[in-house]
């Protein structure tokens, strides 16, 4: 197509008359036209000037990049900053403009829809962030389908032992669960609904050319099963093993995938720059690149919080590649020293009110024993893969993190999480009751041993079986409780510790509990003192019955 001005276009105040030698005739008077002046920017941007605008406006800045031009393209001394129609000007930068028109219109895009207003993305970023986007779908789906396998698993198991796989006296215990609790039955239906909805989700988005109406539709309906089931997992396993704690941290999803992107994919279409003019061809064949960045905005966000943009996209598919092998790896490098160093850390985070009677050294013994179960391993592992990720832009910058940054991260992650973990519920229950407890497993347990014990065979030796028996009927009780009360709470805190520090995460606050008292009744010096205090107390009010008897 032939490109031509309509009329003169740059400084209205002309220096410069026509050249008759040149062929030029009467200049026209400069009009300075919105379509002539874009087609001159595009034309000075062709020859070199790669930073203009395409614009409809003559302003002093284009009066000056034509007299550049003029001045290193055409030689001229005196450059009057105007492009004439078919003269001089015009002709020298017109060789080049045709060329790149001609590239702008062999440009194949895709023109997307979002928030209502019309874009367009060269095809190549659109298909890189395509890919990433399926990734992600994939990714969550194969996670949630895995996590509802385990759960059919165990409940096969479970069925196993009720048809007496595993011995007739399993069975009647299943049987005799069941009949108490009917929570305590497989939740069939929520389950297998998860893995099913998940297995569809994967199934959508792992065709060649993804509906994503339909994933955004089936994304939501995986999420909403997969939640569903996950809460009727939890009060499956709760059911059974009653207060016990759990190897089991709650996976909850709290949203389907977001994403305004789809609206991007679901309504695209893929269209080509030929036959348009030349201004708008050009900026097409830009969309995507450096003339469209600074208005391509956000298209939608990762499930796990990492936005997403058309901007670069390539390098960023590629960059998510990086950090997600460097994540994936974290998992098996943890070693000791590293989750040595990190217990400590972990433990001075936690909320001071709630474990107030535990040491900092019973804490970070304790931790780095959870952390080294199965269950810390992969909470680790988690807090690990997260901490990469949030250093993609430091490095996205040119700067890779140190090892204090890294460390100091999954700390913060951690103990961000920590809280909720079954290990630290439980250890925050016992923490909140053992002194009271305690105080309540020597006044009704141990104090009562020491008076059946040798105390209660030195009283009859002195008052006699029977006054001693119906004393202790009497008044038993009350002594039992007020030597209880005399216990110091600094004793009960100092067991306690011992019993955080034996602990590895895995023991609920009911199994701790009587960590607790099973180490207050082995100590043969606690007894030794409670018999005592016992015997004191006794003796004291069994003079002073015999007194007033003599009286």
């Amino acid at each position: 197509m032939a490109i031509k001005l309509s009329a003169p276009v740059g400084d209205s105040t002309r220096i410069t008359k026509p050249d008759a030698k040149a062929g030029e005739g009467k200049f026209k008077p400069v009009k300075n036209a919105a379509a002539d002046v874009e087609l001159v920017r595009l034309m000075l941007k062709a020859n070199g000037f790669g930073s203009i605008k395409i614009s409809g406006k003559c302003d002093a800045g284009l009066i000056k990049d034509i007299r550049s031009f003029q001045k290193k393209s055409l030689g001229f001394k005196k450059p009057d900053g105007i492009v004439d129609p078919g003269m001089r000007t015009w002709k020298a930068g017109l060789a080049k403009l045709q060329a790149m028109i001609a590239q702008d219109q062999k440009v194949a895009v895709y023109e997307v829809k979002e928030d209502g207003k019309i874009k367009q993305v060269e095809v190549a970023e659109f298909e890189a962030a395509e890919k990433a986007l399926r990734h992600q779908i994939l990714s969550k789906a194969n996670m949630m389908r895995g996590q509802a396998d385990t759960w059919v698993d165990f409940c096969n198991d479970v069925e196993k032992t009720r048809q007496a796989e595993e011995g007739l006296m399993m069975a009647i215990t299943e049987f005799t669960m069941s009949t108490l609790n009917d929570d305590t039955d497989p939740p069939w239906t929520p389950i297998l609904n998860a893995r099913s909805e998940a297995s569809f989700l994967k199934t959508l988005a792992s065709q060649s050319k993804p509906d994503w109406k339909k994933i955004q539709k089936q994304d939501a309906k995986a999420t909403k099963a997969y939640n569903s089931g996950q809460k009727a997992f939890d009060k499956f396993i709760k059911a059974r093993i009653g207060t016990a704690g759990k190897a089991v941290f709650t996976l909850e999803i709290v949203r389907e995938t977001s994403f305004t992107v789809i609206e991007v994919y679901a309504t695209a279409r893929l269209m080509a720059t030929k036959g348009m003019d030349p201004v708008r061809a050009h900026a097409i064949a830009a969309a995507g690149t450096e003339a469209m960045k600074s208005s391509a905005g956000q298209y939608g966000e990762y499930l796990a919080g990492n936005k997403v943009t058309f901007d670069g996209a390539a390098k960023k598919v590629v960059l998510d590649t990086l950090f997600a092998g460097a994540a994936g790896a974290a998992g098996g490098k943890l070693g000791g020293a590293f989750l040595k160093g990190i217990a400590g850390k972990v433990a001075a985070q936690l909320p001071a009110k709630m474990f107030q009677t535990f040491s900092q050294k019973a804490l970070t013994k304790f931790m780095e024993k959870m952390l080294t179960t199965g269950v810390g391993q992969e909470m680790v592992k988690n807090a690990a893969k997260e901490a990469i990720m949030l250093f993609k832009p430091l490095v996205e910058k040119g700067r890779a993190p140190n090892q204090k940054e890294v460390t100091d991260a999954v700390v913060k992650i951690l103990s961000g999480g920590i809280m909720t973990s079954g290990p630290m519920k439980s250890v925050s229950s016992f923490g909140a009751s053992y002194i009271s407890k305690s105080q309540g497993f020597l006044a009704q347990k141990l104090v009562p041993s020491a008076m059946d014990g040798m105390v209660k065979k030195d009283l009859v030796a002195r008052y006699g079986a029977d006054v001693v028996e119906e004393f202790s009927k009497k008044h038993g009780p009350a002594i039992y409780a007020d030597v209880a009360a005399a216990v110091q709470d600094k004793v009960f805190v100092a067991y306690g510790n011992k019993v955080l520090e034996s602990s590895d995460g895995t023991q609920s606050a009911k199994v701790l509990q009587k960590m607790m008292e099973e180490t207050l009744r082995k100590d043969t010096q606690l007894r030794k003192e409670l018999a005592k205090m016992v015997k004191k107390q006794a003796e004291a009010k069994l003079d002073k019955m015999a007194g007033a008897k003599a009286r």
